[in-house]
């Protein structure tokens, strides 16, 4: 994993996982969340909350990425919500107007009440 792009997840409940990224969400960085958010669901935890506080610049390929981790979850009976977007996120995701197919909200704590 790159200097410049973190991940962290914690677990506060059973299925349940909080995925905490911080840094550039460029094209390795968003291979890197696939890859982590592919095995988290294959270790049953199915609904899963991004916390993307901490990310100062999404590229394309990030943008791709969470709607394929939308999908992907759908496909396998879970969910992705999506928290706490910084600005750099905030701006892309207005822009291309992908709030119809994104979960997004406020806090990590309003994510985790839908899950």
């Amino acid at each position: 994993m790159s200097p410049d792009f973190t991940i962290d997840v914690t677990d506060p409940r059973a299925g349940i996982a909080v995925v905490r990224v911080a840094g550039r969400l460029e094209a390795r960085a968003a291979q890197e969340l696939r890859r982590r958010c592919s095995d988290l669901r294959e270790e049953g935890r199915l609904k899963i909350v991004i916390n993307l506080s901490g990310v100062s610049f999404v590229a394309s390929s990030g943008i791709g990425t969470l709607l394929a981790l939308t999908e992907e979850s759908k496909e396998s009976g879970g969910s992705v919500q999506l928290a706490a977007l910084s600005q750099a996120v905030a701006a892309v995701v207005d822009l291309l107007n992908l709030t119809e197919f994104l979960a997004i909200f406020d806090t990590e704590s309003k994510a985790m009440e839908t899950v």
